[in-house]
């Protein structure tokens, strides 16, 4: 059985993101949200996901409609790319939507073409290594702010 750490933190980013586009966030029931690649040295992170979510009807010009028992599910297929470096400036989780898989699966081989991805059954072993790599990291910061 392959290892399956959550996300919680790029679960939220994704909820807010939908909420701001059309969607309630809350109401999302992911079925699957997973590390699919990583650029060294492990900062830039792209994930893929799959939630039915409720989505919030427009009206005749466009404007979210006021009336909440007009709310429908729809099931998306998601990638979401994620620096946690950025997440310092302020800068938001950028997350795509798609109703196939296959767009999404598109997506996510163009956005991680030259990253390190998880190939099925690999999960245990890329999350491993991100591990390793932040391990590592966490240590160098460690001894450098030492010697300051």
């Amino acid at each position: 059985m392959p290892l399956t750490i959550l996300n919680r933190t790029t679960e939220s980013d994704v909820r807010t993101w939908l909420n701001k586009n059309g969607f309630v966030g809350k109401s999302a029931k992911f079925n699957e949200l997973e590390l699919h690649a990583i650029q060294r040295p492990g900062w830039v992170q792209v994930f893929k996901f799959c939630a039915r979510v409720k989505c919030r009807p427009l009206d005749n010009e466009g404007r979210e409609a006021e009336s909440s028992d007009q709310l429908g599910w729809q099931e998306v297929f998601g990638v979401a790319l994620d620096d946690e470096r950025e997440r310092k400036r302020d800068k938001k989780t950028q997350v795509w939507l798609f109703k196939e898989p296959a767009e999404q699966k598109e997506k996510l081989d163009l956005i991680s073409a030259n990253f390190l991805t998880c190939k099925k059954g690999q999960n245990g072993e890329l999350v491993g290594t991100v591990l390793f790599i932040l391990i590592v990291l966490s240590v160098a910061i460690v001894i450098l702010s030492c010697f300051q």
